[in-house]
C-alpha cells in the first residue's frame, strides 16, 4: 500500500500525523519535519514556497499517494507550489481549507478568532475565506509560540508567559470559536483553553484534517 506523505517545519505536524494514524491505522505514513529551516512562520513567502516544493518532490519520489501539508504557513503561502511539485495525480490536502469548512458549518456567520504564525496571519487566507462566508474574524500573529513549543518549552512557565502576553488582554473573549492556526498549538491546547472563557470553542485542525484525508482515500 502506498504511503501518505505528511510534512511540516518541525514537530507540529506530528499532531496531524497522530490523528491520521488513529483514523487510518493500516495506512503507512512518511513524515518529514524540516527542522533545518524552522520556523517557517518567520520566513518569506518565497522561501516557504522553495522549501515546500523541495520536500514535495522528495515525498513524491518516495511513492506517496496523498500529500498532507501539515503546516499552516505552507498551506497559506505555498499550496500551489506543492501542487505543482506533485503533479495532477497526487492530491494535496492542506490544514486550512478543511478547518474553514468545519467552522462555517458549526458557526455560520459567527465571530471567529484565529491565532497563528506571522506568515499565516499576514497571508490573510483565514480572514478572507471566513469573511467571505459572513463570519466576523479577529486574527492575531503569535510568532514566538511555535519556536518555544519546538524547543520543548510547553506545559510550563515559558509558554504560560507567552500566552499571557498574547491572550491575557481578552482579545478573544467575545468570539464563538478560536482556531489554532498552527499545528504546534494543539500541544498546548489545554493552556490556551485556560486563557479563554468557557463559551469559546477551541478548533484543533488535526482531527478535521484526518477526516478529510480519510474521505480523499474512500
Amino acid at each position: 500500500m502506498k504511503p501518505i506523505g505528511i510534512f511540516d517545519s518541525g514537530i507540529g505536524g506530528l499532531t496531524v500525523a497522530k490523528a491520521i494514524a488513529i483514523r487510518l491505522p493500516h495506512v503507512p505514513l512518511i513524515y518529514f519535519g524540516d527542522t533545518a529551516h524552522l520556523p517557517y512562520g518567520e520566513r518569506s513567502p518565497e522561501l516557504i514556497r522553495h522549501y515546500a516544493s523541495r520536500i514535495s518532490h522528495h515525498l513524491r519520489d518516495q511513492g506517496c499517494r496523498i500529500m498532507v501539508v501539515a503546516c499552516n504557513s505552507v498551506s497559506s503561502n505555498a499550496l500551489h507550489a506543492v501542487q505543482d511539485a506533485l503533479g495532477p495525480k497526487i492530491p494535496a490536502i492542506d490544514v486550512i481549507a478543511p478547518v474553514i469548512q468545519e467552522v462555517i458549518k458549526r458557526f455560520p456567520g459567527g465571530r471567529i478568532g484565529v491565532i497563528g504564525t506571522r506568515a499565516t496571519i499576514e497571508s490573510g487566507r483565514y480572514q478572507e475565506a471566513l469573511n467571505g462566508h459572513g463570519c466576523e474574524v479577529t486574527a492575531m500573529a503569535t510568532p514566538l509560540l511555535a519556536s518555544a513549543i519546538e524547543e520543548g518549552f510547553h506545559e510550563g512557565s515559558v509558554s504560560d508567559a507567552l500566552l499571557e502576553a498574547y491572550l491575557g488582554k481578552g482579545t478573544f473573549d467575545e468570539v464563538d470559536a478560536l482556531i489554532l492556526g498552527c499545528t504546534h498549538y494543539p500541544l498546548i491546547a489545554s493552556q490556551i483553553r485556560a486563557f479563554l472563557p468557557d463559551h469559546v470553542a477551541v478548533i484543533d485542525s488535526s482531527i478535521v484534517v484526518a477526516n478529510s484525508v480519510a474521505e480523499a482515500m474512500s
